[in-house]
């Protein structure tokens, strides 16, 4: 078969030595963006975030101008630039530790997406890392001691969350420097979501400290190199109005919902708002005890559901009909409460 295609391939080449050019469209397919629509829940709009973000004014491979850029791509309606404060390996870049969001917040208006002022400050584990956001000024976090860091932040009524609690050794650990800062309310949310990976045992932290949770990219390179489509993680952000410091009381009232993919990562009161503002369900009596139920899906996300130990999905626009008994229960499989299990629903009470 390979001859046979290789021998396909030469006679169609030597069909065309005589053109100057032959242009094969198909093999150029550029990045065309993202849309992902989630709906306004009741009295809070609806904004798409990543709070974890790195320039080339640390070590990222991008400008931060560009970054800006990448987000309003992807759709995003909020990005921080969190560049390392310890750390930055290209000498060609000149500047204080407020430059990068400075640049970036400069894109603002033209990219029509909100820029958060944030760093990150960088140490091994145990304490790890840790992102500021909502900074005045960057460079006070540029300290030996990074409790002191902490509280510099924290000075400028700075939002701190602990970034990937499971990284760099695989092993989601709550140690005493952490568990002090947050009994001090001197760490405010946790990443569960961090890049390619997550960190169920952290869902317990939000869960039992009643801490923020937070799902960003982390990322360094080209965005469109980096995420198929659709993949990268968010921060789903249920904000008064869209704005920065709309965002930022929002994050300390714990309103977010963490995506990964299909996965929607919350507590019950996040969770549970943005399932019933996505999903319109109609319920009708269908004789014996059974129900005729119709889920349409006003949003771009995907839910999987378990009814009486049959599967069921219903993508993003799209709509299913089923029979069932209306006491029966719905669980939704792909969204996961940090308290445990997944959201439940009676068939009765779809409507």
């Amino acid at each position: 078969m390979a001859f046979v295609w290789g021998a396909c391939v030469v006679q169609g080449f030597a069909q065309s030595v005589d053109l100057d050019v032959v242009k094969v469209q198909e093999s150029h397919q550029p990045y065309a963006g993202e849309s992902i629509y989630i709906p306004d829940i009741p009295g809070y709009k609806t904004l798409k975030c990543d709070f974890h973000a790195h320039t080339i004014f640390s070590d990222g491979d991008v400008k931060p101008e560009n970054r800006v850029w990448e987000a309003a791509t992807r759709g995003l309606d909020v990005i921080a630039i969190t560049d390392h404060i310890e750390y930055r390996p290209h000498p060609y870049v000149v500047g204080d530790h407020n430059e990068s969001y400075r640049r970036a917040k400069a894109i603002e208006p033209r990219a029509n997406v909100l820029v958060v002022h944030g760093a990150e400050i960088t140490r091994s584990k145990p304490l790890g890392h840790l992102n500021a956001l909502f900074l005045e000024d960057a460079n006070v976090l540029d300290v030996e001691d990074p409790l002191v860091a902490i509280d510099n932040a924290l000075e400028q009524d700075a939002f701190v969350m602990w970034n990937h609690p499971g990284w760099p050794n695989d092993t989601t650990t709550l140690y005493d420097v952490h568990a002090k800062l947050i009994a001090q309310h001197k760490i405010h949310g946790v990443e569960l979501v961090n890049g390619f990976e997550y960190y169920p045992k952290a869902f317990g932290f939000c869960d039992r400290y009643g801490l923020t949770c937070l799902g960003n990219t982390d990322i360094h390179g080209v965005y469109q190199l980096t995420y198929r489509p659709g993949f990268a993680p968010m921060t789903i952000v249920f904000a008064a109005e869209r704005s920065v410091e709309a965002v930022k009381e929002a994050l300390f009232q714990k309103r977010t919902v963490v995506k990964f993919g299909d996965l929607l990562i919350g507590s019950d009161e996040c969770l549970m708002p943005l399932l019933t503002a996505c999903l319109k369900c109609e319920v009708e009596p269908h004789g014996a005890g059974e129900v005729l139920v119709k889920i349409t899906n006003q949003s771009s996300l995907r839910f999987d559901m378990l009814l009486d130990n049959k599967s069921l999905s219903v993508l993003g626009k799209g709509s299913i009909s089923f029979k069932a008994l209306s006491k029966e229960r719905i669980q939704f499989t792909n969204l996961c409460r940090i308290s445990g299990g997944h959201p439940t629903l009676e068939v009765s009470s779809l409507q």
